[in-house]
């Protein structure tokens, strides 16, 4: 049974809940409660992510990524070991010899080759590389460029290139060019140095900024697709988020070496990368670029060099990789700061399941490789690998080794198990599941998604348009795949659809929670830059009087309030409210000692006497209430000084209560004093009262009398009369506030007030009567006219007449003009009556016609009754007598009606 309103009212509170945490939880906003519930859905869809993602791991064998062992590779002579590269189960090992006095290289002397099998290396000689034209070729490549050093190997799709430094740089190069068949290769030529080039190291194209860009200004600056603002000038590199040229504060900034120049002397260029923008900037005279990325939805800024380098683009948009690290779409970022800048991006490797990517940097002078590997899932990069070479086999083995700077026989190479198989590499895979059916990479993919919806919860509400992304994104994922709804792939669906309903309804939300939050941002702002003001004047002022103390403490004390009265907005960063508030209460204890120890001296106090003093003496000359109100407030600012200085002297800790007895004495001997002084000045305020006021009260009298006139001229409706009535009761009640100790000014007023109404009264009177009059002559007028307007339309022959005479006639404009003039009197009545008898005359005219033509044959006096016709006389019926065969009838004229007269008096 399902409990009533009533029981569920009464139902006790869950037993780790008090009736405190319950009031809070009330207290809390839609928004909050949108918040909690969005992380509460995507707690539930981590749990099932993390249970599909396990499925999907038995079902298709998922390969871990972990170390199996290090072995030794053995050369014959002591070498700089320099790259490797794997051709069906075995390796090509690539190194560099230093024979000295050694006439011919050969083969053995930079190669040798393994087999790995078992996990352990096993050599083999150099067969597969037999080759006549080959091994000329290579020996003369010896012989005529003396410096010859082979630099590493290439792959690019099923050739092998041999790739050797032929010359002072690393651009000097020889290729030998190889087909890979298999487990064997087959000798092409050495002619193939252009096939041999890097891919491309930047997947966008960077544009460069122009005039057109430039926003002048107090602080100019440019804009980059009006997203983000750059400047160079004033001394420092600037970015900004506000099209505000008037602020030259942005939310980055790093000093240039020239500071004096101009807009456009930097040379600025951009690219956009989905929400991140990327930045190449040098400015003036300097002679490397900078890099920045931007990311407008947190309005993140990280500079990294790396960037003009190499930046490639992470699977599926998920943002951008780089030498020194990643950075995501979503704000996150990993740098890896020991990292080289200078590698160049070489390949990208994918995983067969599409869930991991192996990114592979090179520095061509030194041989150094950067691994990095991608998980799409987790948007991680695991630990970097530095190496001088690696080969990657079809089971996901993967070879790599670190060269020594010095020439050794031996050399460590590890071997790690990864997920990067070969496309054709069999592992173990249940096919009975509903997952093997859809396919591990869509599997994958649809994983990713969901975790970048998680991401997305996981920021916070400064991450702009958080909430129409998550609604965007999860809308997306549930009409991009089908199973998320399937008990195998644990319901999905079920939870991005609480997702994305508690997405949608935060958006609204969240646009009044960011206008509370730039409110209070405003507020706080406004507080702070007063206070901050404030403490920069006190920290310059040397204080040499009471007074100033004492102003000084009482602006400390304001301030002080405003900045308690800023922990009662919402969203308020309260460490910054309590930072302001302490340094207020320093400052202001420091005032206080201050103050204090001014006191102690016997003249601290002589300007107050004097300020005394010289009000006093002023009373005297006083001519005017204004003049004696105004001394009046400098009395009050004095004695709310003195006030203050009580409070300050009672609050400190004076250790000698013989001082601060002193100093309240001298203190209350002037208060004593200030109190006398006000005493004077009211009896002699009182004294100028009595005078001034009969003077203003004679005048104010005149004037109201006046204005009754006036406002009973322009009477011209009842209600014009009760608003001037009403004005005039309020003048009234402000003179009686006003001469409110004259009590025969009182009495005056109240005989004015009795008055006043008599006589607006009166003329209400005579405008209500005058008013009526009028209505009903209108009225008589009307119907009037009404029944000769129905007299006539009776006699009309068609509906469009009847229609054309409402239209134009004079007489029935005359009474819709009846009925306009009531209405402006308020007469509803009347009118509703006189419109009502216009409408029916109108209807009850085209009835009658529809009557006549539908009974009377032709328009002519006949009404035909089947085949029958009979004639109509229209004509009145009057009685008269007539004379007939010498005696009297009665008669109706018309008609054959005669009645014999029977009376003998006639």
């Amino acid at each position: 049974m399902n409990p009533s309103p009533k029981d569920k009212s009464e139902r006790p509170l869950p037993p780790n809940m008090t009736s405190a945490d319950a009031a809070v939880q009330l207290e809390r906003s839609t928004y909050e409660i949108l918040q909690q519930r969005l992380q509460l859905a995507g707690e539930e869809l981590r749990g099932r992510l993390g249970s599909l993602n396990q499925s999907r791991r038995e079902v298709f064998g998922a390969i871990p990524t972990q170390l199996l062992s290090t072995q030794q590779t053995a050369t014959t002579h002591n070498c700089i070991a320099r790259d490797m590269v794997a051709v069906a189960d075995q390796f090509l090992f690539g190194f560099n010899i230093h024979f000295g006095l050694k006439a011919e290289t050969h083969l053995e002397d930079v190669f040798s080759i393994y087999h790995f099998d078992q996990g352990a290396f096993h050599e083999r000689g150099l067969e597969m590389l037999q080759d006549s034209r080959f091994a000329l070729e290579f020996q003369q490549l010896y012989k005529y460029y003396k410096q010859t050093q082979f630099l590493k190997f290439h792959l690019h799709g099923p050739h092998l290139y041999m790739v050797f430094q032929v010359g002072k740089t690393v651009a000097d190069i020889k290729v030998f060019k190889w087909l890979v068949l298999g487990d064997r290769l087959q000798y092409v030529d050495n002619r193939s140095e252009h096939e041999v080039r890097q891919p491309t190291q930047h997947e966008f194209q960077w544009k460069r900024t122009h005039r057109d860009f430039h926003r002048p200004g107090r602080h100019p600056h440019i804009s980059i697709e009006d997203f983000v603002f750059v400047e160079t000038v004033g001394g420092d590199l600037t970015i900004k988020v506000e099209d505000n040229t008037e602020d030259g504060r942005g939310i980055y900034s790093e000093p240039v070496v020239d500071a004096d120049q101009t807009l456009d002397d930097a040379e600025i260029f951009y690219a956009l990368a989905g929400n991140l923008i990327l930045l190449k900037i040098r400015p003036f005279r300097e002679p490397d670029f900078r890099y920045f990325i931007f990311n407008r939805k947190n309005n993140h800024v990280l500079r990294q060099d790396s960037v003009g380098q190499a930046c490639i683009a992470l699977p599926d948009d998920q943002g951008l990789i780089f030498s020194q690290g990643f950075y995501t779409q979503t704000g996150q970022y990993r740098i890896f700061e020991y990292l080289s800048r200078d590698l160049a991006f070489e390949r990208k490797i994918a995983s067969a399941n599409g869930e991991d990517y192996l990114f592979v940097f090179h520095q061509q002078t030194s041989g150094e490789y950067l691994l990095l590997s991608y998980n799409v899932i987790e948007q991680r990069i695991d630990s970097p690998i530095l190496c001088n070479g690696f080969c990657l086999f079809d089971n996901g083995h993967l070879l790599y080794f670190r060269a020594e700077p010095s020439p050794q026989k031996h050399h460590a190479v590890q071997i790690w198990q990864t997920p990067f198989v070969a496309p054709a590499f069999i592992s173990a895979v249940r096919t009975d599941s509903m997952l093997y059916k859809i396919g591990n990479k869509a599997i994958v993919r649809g994983i990713a998604e969901c975790q970048e919806i998680l991401n997305l919860i996981a920021k916070d509400d400064t991450f702009s348009g958080r909430y129409v992304d998550l609604v965007r994104k999860t809308q997306s994922v549930l009409d991009g795949y089908f199973w998320l709804n399937d008990e195998q792939a644990f319901r999905l669906g079920e939870s991005l659809g609480l997702i994305k309903s508690a997405s949608a309804a935060a958006v609204d939300e969240f646009d009044k929670v960011l206008r509370i939050r730039q409110n209070t941002r405003k507020q706080f702002d406004e507080v702070a830059n007063a206070t901050k003001n404030l403490l920069t004047e006190l920290g310059r002022r040397r204080f040499s009087a009471t007074q100033e103390y004492v102003t000084a403490l009482a602006d400390l004390r304001g301030a002080r309030g405003r900045v308690i009265s800023l922990k009662e907005l919402q969203y308020v960063d309260l460490s910054a409210v309590d930072g302001l508030e302490a340094e207020l209460i320093a400052i202001s204890e420091r005032l206080s000692r201050g103050c204090v120890e001014f006191l102690a001296q016997p003249q601290s106090l002589d300007s107050y006497a004097q300020d005394l003093q010289r009000e006093r003496n002023a009373i005297e000359s006083i001519a005017t209430v204004q003049k004696s109100k105004e001394l009046d407030q400098n009395l009050l600012a004095i004695g709310g000084q003195l006030e203050l200085l009580i409070e300050i002297v009672s609050n400190l800790k004076i250790e000698d209560a013989t001082q601060r007895t002193e100093i309240i004495d001298r203190i209350s001997t002037l208060y004593a004093s200030l109190n006398q002084t006000r005493a004077i000045l009211k009896n002699r305020t009182r004294d100028l009262l009595a005078v001034e006021g009969a003077a203003e009260f004679a005048a104010q009298l005149k004037l109201l009398s006046q204005a009754v006139t006036g406002y009973l001229d322009v009477c011209d409706t009842p209600d014009r009369c009760d608003e001037y009535l009403t004005r005039m009761m309020v003048q009234i009640e402000e003179l009686e506030g006003r001469f409110a100790e004259f009590d025969d000014f009182t009495v005056q007023l109240a005989e004015k007030r009795d008055e006043i109404y008599s006589a607006f009264d009166v003329r209400k009177l005579q405008i209500i009567e005058t008013r009526n009059r009028r209505a009903s002559s209108l009225q008589a007028a009307a119907d009037r006219i009404l029944k000769g307007i129905q007299s006539r339309v009776s006699a009309l022959p068609s509906l469009d007449e009847i229609n054309s005479y409402f239209a134009s006639d004079l007489m029935v404009e005359k009474v819709r003009d009846i009925v306009r003039e009531l209405s402006e009197m308020t007469e509803t009545v009347k009118v509703d009556e006189i419109q009502s008898r216009l409408k029916t005359v109108r209807e009850e005219a085209a009835r009658q016609l529809r009557d006549r033509q539908d009974l009377f044959v032709d328009g002519r006096n006949l009404i035909r009754l089947g085949t029958h016709q009979f004639t109509v006389n229209t004509q009145p019926l009057d009685l008269t007598m007539i004379v007939k065969d010498q005696r009297l009838f009665f008669h109706l004229s018309g008609t054959n009606f005669l009645e014999p007269v029977d009376d003998p008096t006639l």
